[in-house]
């Protein structure tokens, strides 16, 4: 019952059919699917973010750390929208799999996707967390960080998300878009100021002075993870007008347009990341830090720390909706209960799926924090490390989809199979680096983590979905 359709868009399904499929069909513009794809990916937070992540394991070669990441995504995201020009669903990659590979693959990609989007709404209401308490803190609240107030500004956060993702796109779209906007001004100030105050030291950075391969891709690893779930705006193309081009722009709007921007400021950043490294080592977020660096003083710092809060906040209205529509997704196809699929009759939106995404990724937030109460940015670390991992699978399998579909259709040119060999094996490399040239403890150890994770997932799912075809085939033959 996966949705996918050979028009883009048309009039709401009747009552009588699936959930997912009664969404309001058509309702999106090219531009705001555009602009809630780039909101969702918190430009001014990648940019405060991306360098500072990077330069831990790659430091000279950030620049190419980044780039890496960039390149990959993209090639990835050629073979995505080789299916999104052909195809509108509503369930991203696990959708777009039945159409090449069998059931192993959907529900092999829906595992490692059902993990990931949780992880992401994980990992984004702990950044407001951070960016929040980090003003607190500025403002004299010395208990801005405790477990207890962190998770408060954690279920607050998902909790105003969730509700706003509940009340339709409309509003999701509006407020994420404006959030983002009014955020990234500051963050291209700080990063020209720093810039201009500590120089750009491009004879150590281009010549990758003291960087090392290993160091180099942990760093792809790093940086990745402002870029992957990328294609998740492919999850609304049922809700978009003209989807088949529209999807594909957003889709590469984000490792296009966004990689790039990144590139461009972990060069303007490092070296001023490289002087305030005893700020970074004494909990100054790198945002605040470089704001410090490049003269702007303390108070611009201390906004800072809220803008950025602000602008987290608006990814995470973004992948609440993503996410769901993804569960909804999983429930049409009966992976996931039923009732997770309907569609709320005035806001069109799928409301119970919103519930049940928004109370998954608080929740392992919320316990991962709790049983490590005394590193709670380890914590991050590791979620963000997984979420990487995670999306693997799902981008291996789509490169793999996109050869075989071409091919099918007489399409296959050696650019594409080049595009998608080397997509798949940058992706496949952030994995295997991670085994072959482990990071310190307890990173080295997401590797096996999000294994078991997606191989634990993926048995359940599988199970479910051959009870749900026995059931159909005996209620077929007793009707017979």
């Amino acid at each position: 019952m996966t949705t996918s359709s050979a028009s883009p868009g048309g009039p709401v399904a009747p009552e009588d059919a699936p959930p997912v499929d009664r969404l309001d069909r058509g309702h999106l513009s090219r531009n705001q699917l555009v602009a809630l794809a780039l909101a969702s990916y918190v430009p001014p937070v990648g940019l405060a973010s991306v360098p500072a992540l990077v330069l831990v394991t790659a430091g000279n070669g950030s620049w190419l750390g980044a780039l890496i990441a960039a390149v990959a995504t993209s090639l990835v995201g050629l073979s995505v929208i080789a299916f999104a020009r052909r195809y509108v669903v509503t369930g991203s990659i696990y959708s777009y799999l039945p159409h090449v590979f069998g059931p192993w693959a959907r529900i092999l990609a829906g595992a490692a996707l059902f993990l990931g989007y949780v992880a992401q709404i994980g990992a984004i209401a702990f950044l407001v967390g951070l960016f929040s308490g980090s003003f607190l803190l500025s403002l004299g609240f010395e208990a801005s960080f405790d477990v207890g107030v962190q998770m408060l500004i954690y279920s607050a956060a998902v909790l105003i998300a969730g509700t706003i993702a509940y009340r339709g796109l409309d509003t999701s779209v509006r407020t994420a878009v404006t959030l983002a906007v009014i955020s990234v001004p500051l963050m291209l100030v700080i990063t020209v100021a720093a810039a201009a105050s500590a120089g750009l030291d491009l004879g150590a950075q281009l010549s990758l002075e003291g960087a090392t391969p290993s160091g180099i891709f942990q760093g792809v690893a790093a940086g990745a993870v402002f870029l992957v779930g990328f294609e998740s705006s492919t999850a609304l193309a049922a809700e978009t007008r003209d989807a088949r081009r529209s999807v594909s722009l957003a889709v590469m709007c984000v490792p296009v347009g966004l990689g790039a921007l990144y590139v461009v400021a972990t060069l303007l950043q490092v070296p001023a990341l490289v002087a305030a490294s005893d700020a970074l080592a004494a909990g100054t977020s790198p945002a605040a830090a470089l704001a410090v660096e490049g003269g702007l003083g303390s108070r611009v710092a201390s906004a800072t720390d809220l803008v950025l809060a602000v602008a987290t906040f608006a990814a995470l209205i973004g992948f609440v909706n993503y996410g769901s529509r993804f569960v909804a997704t999983l429930a049409a196809d009966g992976l996931l209960p039923a009732r997770a699929g309907r569609i709320h009759p005035r806001h069109h939106s799928p409301a119970v799926a919103v519930l049940t995404i928004c109370a998954l990724g608080l929740g392992a937030i919320l316990v991962m924090v709790a049983l490590n109460p005394d590193d709670i940015v380890g914590v991050y670390n590791s979620v963000a490390t997984l979420i990487v991992y995670f999306w693997v699978v799902p981008y291996l399998l789509i490169c793999a989809g996109a050869l075989r579909l071409l091919s099918r259709e007489g399409r296959l040119s050696p650019l594409t199979v080049v595009g998608a060999g080397l997509g798949a094996a940058a992706m496949a490399w952030m994995y295997l680096n991670g085994l072959v040239n482990p990071p310190a403890p307890p990173l080295d150890a997401m590797s096996y983590v999000a294994v078991v994770a997606v191989a634990g997932v993926f048995v359940a799912f599988l199970a479910v979905d051959r009870l749900a075809r026995a059931r159909r085939t005996a209620s077929h033959q007793t009707h017979h």
